[in-house]
C-alpha cells in the first residue's frame, strides 16, 4: 500500500512539474521576425523560393524558417523526437529509397526537385535510383561495370550533374583518390559512355562545369620534393584540350561554370565579405569584383552563408541586434537582384542564423 501511495505521490508531483514548466515556457516571448526590403522585389525567381533558417537557442527550442515575402512558419523542436529520430526518418521519400541513399557506398546529387544516388550496388556492377518528387516515383537502374572503372579496384561513384537526358558521374579510386574517370550516364537508352578527360592519369581530377560537350575541369598534382601542390585549369570538348593559365583555384572556396557556358566564376570567400572573379573563355580577359557584408559593432561578420548557383551568389550574415542581412547578386555583373534584412523585433540574443535554403 505505501509503495502505491509512493508511486501515486510521484505521478502527482510528475504531472505538476511538467504543467508548471509547459506554463513556464508558453510565458516567454517568441521572435516575432519582419522582412524590411532594401532592394529588388522577393517574387523574382531567383529569390523568391529562398529562405533563411534560424535557430531559437531559448528553452523554447523553436526553428525559424523566414521567406523573404515575410512568411514565417515555426517548428517546435522536441527533445525526445531528436534523440530517437533516424536519419532515414524523412517525409516524401519512400522508405526503400531512403535506406539506399543512407548506404555508405552511395552518393547522392539533388537537382530540379530530383534526388539521385549511386552506388556500387556488388561486384562489376552500378545501382543508380533517382526520385522524382514532382511525379512521386522512383526510378531504378543497374548497369554493368565499364571495364576502365574495373582496373581502378575498389571506386567511389559521385553523381556531378544532370544535363538533358545525361548524368554525369565520377569514378575514383577508393584506395589512393589518385586517379579520377568520368562517365555519361544516359538516362534515357540506359548506357553509359566514357568520357575523355586529357591528362588527368595519376592526378585527382574535379570538373568546374559542363556545357553541351564543353568541359572545364582541373588537376591537382604534388610537387617533388615539397608539400606543395600544383593545379592546372583545363577546357575541353572532348577530343581537343587546352589549359587555362593565368588561373589561380587555390584561394578560390567555389569555382563554377557559368550557365551559358562561357565564363568560369571563382568565389573568395574573406574574413568580412567575398571576392570573385570572371573569367571569359573565349577572350581569356577577367573582371573582378568584391562586396563586403554588414557587421557586428565589433566588426564581425556572423554565421556567413554564401552560395553560388546559377550565375547567383547568395549572401547570408548576422550583423547583430536581431539584423540577418539577405542578399542575392548577379556574379556576371555584381549587380544586387535582390536585398533585404530580416529583424527581430524582441532583438533576442538567442536567435542565430543558420543558413539559407534555395529551393
Amino acid at each position: 500500500m505505501r509503495k502505491f501511495k509512493f508511486v501515486l505521490i510521484l505521478a502527482v508531483v510528475s504531472f505538476l512539474t511538467v504543467g508548471i514548466y509547459t506554463l513556464f515556457i508558453r510565458s516567454i516571448d517568441e521572435s516575432d521576425f519582419v522582412v524590411e526590403r532594401v532592394k529588388g522585389d522577393p517574387k523574382q525567381s531567383v529569390v523568391r523560393s529562398v529562405h533563411a533558417e534560424i535557430y531559437d537557442q531559448g528553452l523554447k527550442n523553436l526553428d525559424y524558417n523566414v521567406g523573404l515575402d515575410g512568411h514565417v512558419q515555426k517548428t517546435a523542436g522536441n527533445l525526445i523526437t531528436s534523440l530517437f529520430n533516424n536519419p532515414i526518418d524523412e517525409e516524401g521519400e519512400p522508405t526503400d529509397f531512403r535506406r539506399f541513399i543512407a548506404l555508405d557506398k552511395v552518393a547522392t546529387l539533388e537537382q530540379d526537385g530530383i534526388t539521385y544516388g549511386i552506388g556500387t550496388k556488388d561486384k562489376n556492377k552500378w545501382e543508380l535510383q533517382y526520385w522524382n518528387a514532382g511525379k512521386q516515383r522512383v526510378v531504378k537502374k543497374i548497369f554493368p561495370e565499364p571495364s576502365e572503372a574495373q582496373k581502378l579496384g575498389e571506386i567511389d561513384l559521385i553523381p556531378y550533374q544532370r544535363v538533358e537526358n545525361s548524368l554525369y558521374v565520377y569514378a575514383q579510386d577508393y584506395a589512393t583518390n589518385l586517379e579520377t574517370l568520368l562517365y555519361k550516364i544516359n538516362l534515357k537508352n540506359d548506357t553509359v559512355q566514357k568520357i575523355n578527360l586529357p591528362y588527368t592519369s595519376k592526378k585527382y581530377t574535379y570538373i568546374l562545369g559542363i556545357h553541351d560537350e564543353t568541359i572545364v575541369y582541373y588537376t591537382s598534382e604534388g610537387v617533388e620534393g615539397s608539400d606543395a601542390t600544383k593545379e592546372t585549369v583545363y577546357l575541353s570538348n572532348g577530343k581537343t584540350v587546352q589549359p587555362l593559365k593565368g588561373l589561380d583555384l587555390s584561394d578560390a572556396s567555389q569555382t563554377k561554370l557559368s550557365i551559358d557556358g562561357k565564363k568560369l566564376i571563382m568565389l573568395k570567400d574573406e574574413l568580412k565579405g567575398l571576392r570573385w572573379t570572371v573569367y571569359d573563355l573565349t577572350s581569356k580577359k577577367m573582371k573582378k569584383y568584391s562586396m563586403v557584408l554588414p557587421h557586428t559593432k565589433d566588426g564581425d561578420v556572423l554565421n556567413k552563408f554564401i552560395e553560388l548557383q546559377n550565375d547567383i551568389i547568395y549572401m547570408g550574415s548576422q550583423a547583430g541586434d536581431g539584423v540577418i542581412n539577405i542578399r542575392v547578386v548577379d556574379a556576371l555583373s555584381k549587380r544586387v537582384v535582390y536585398e533585404g534584412n530580416i529583424k527581430d523585433k524582441l532583438k533576442r540574443n538567442e536567435t542565430m542564423f543558420n543558413t539559407l535554403v534555395l529551393n
